[in-house]
């Protein structure tokens, strides 16, 4: 690593012990235009010939690090399961698609809010959706996991990691806040529940109460003091965040499993195997309990590449077979 950025001893600690561990190098460049979350452009995804880390050219001190610390955590899960031949990753093609497209679209007919939509919106969300989901479920188990190491490893981040953490968190569950009344209601509940088990879970971890869901979103506090017998009236019933709290804290026992994991443990490309494993296994269960199966599959990267490169191919493709001349 070329360390031109004043990175702290513990990132370089990180970086050098990544290094080793796969024999190779991880080179962290500054972007003015990186996304928030950086940018992580390695040769087991990518296939390419080096392991490129992109941080925000605004992101300074231990915030960089932080961000920089969260991929390289990522590069060293891929990597494992590379190394054992195993690393997949969800993608998609048209026959996929068009599970995941015709349920969505079902579901705008049978959602009392969405129902009435226009016909050119509801063709809109059933790809928007089916993405939506996709890009979440790709990588956010292991983001939590990469979150939990970094918690027991570099300490020294923790103050950084929290000020993300929490702006992570309030954008996350509130991307859909403006679209509600164009998505059906279960999309919006399943959605946020994601990142309300991450939260709750999270918030445990790093024994940081003001992360927890129920504390920090404005639209959850009001169930915090409530007693299950108030949360069953139809008052409460009513509401999406009511709904996104009790499909959350399903997800976050799920989410559990990751906890079984021994992060004190002396790493080792087994070890580290293992943690890529229970990010799998995760996703696994969440598309079970949110009845999305069939809508991906678990392919190799090269397959995910293509699949993006063709995307509106595939969208265009899954909609014909599925209104056949409506969809023109």
């Amino acid at each position: 690593m070329d360390d031109k950025y004043a990175f702290s001893q513990s990132l370089k600690n990180l970086i050098g012990h990544i290094e080793e561990i796969l024999s190779t190098q991880i080179n962290v460049v500054r972007q003015a235009d990186a996304p928030h979350r950086g940018l992580l452009l390695d040769g087991y995804f990518y296939d390419n010939d080096r392991n490129v880390v992109v941080f925000q050219s605004q992101q300074l001190g231990v915030l960089k690090d932080y961000v920089c610390a969260v991929n390289c955590v990522m590069l060293l899960l891929r990597g494992a399961a590379k190394h054992f031949g195993d690393y997949k990753v969800l993608s998609f093609d048209v026959e996929s698609a068009k599970v995941g497209m015709e349920q969505i679209y079902l579901d705008t007919l049978k959602d009392e809010v969405t129902r009435n939509l226009d016909f050119w919106r509801k063709k809109k969300l059933m790809f928007y959706l089916y993405m939506l989901f996709h890009e979440s479920l790709f990588d956010l188990p292991w983001q939590v996991i990469a979150n939990i190491y970094i918690s027991r490893k570099c300490a020294v981040m923790r103050n950084a990691q929290v000020y993300f953490q929490m702006k992570e968190s309030m954008r996350d569950m509130h991307e859909l806040v403006s679209f509600k009344d164009f998505i059906p209601r279960r999309y919006f509940v399943m959605n946020n529940g994601m990142y309300y088990a991450r939260d709750v879970l999270l918030s445990q971890v790093l024994s940081l109460k003001k992360l927890h869901p129920l504390i920090h979103i404005p639209e959850m506090q009001k169930f915090r003091n409530l007693d299950v017998k108030e949360m069953m009236t139809h008052r409460w019933r009513k509401s999406y965040w009511y709904d996104t709290k009790l499909v959350g804290d399903v997800m976050n026992q799920l989410l559990k499993k990751i906890l079984a994991v021994d992060f004190d443990k002396k790493g080792s490309l087994e070890h580290y195997k293992e943690m890529y494993d229970v990010g799998v296994e995760v996703t696994n269960r969440w598309i079970e309990l949110m009845r999305l199966k069939n809508y991906y599959k678990w392919e190799t990267p090269a397959h995910l590449r293509e699949a993006v490169q063709n995307q509106e191919m595939i969208e265009k493709r899954a909609r014909e077979e599925i209104l056949g001349e409506m969809s023109d």
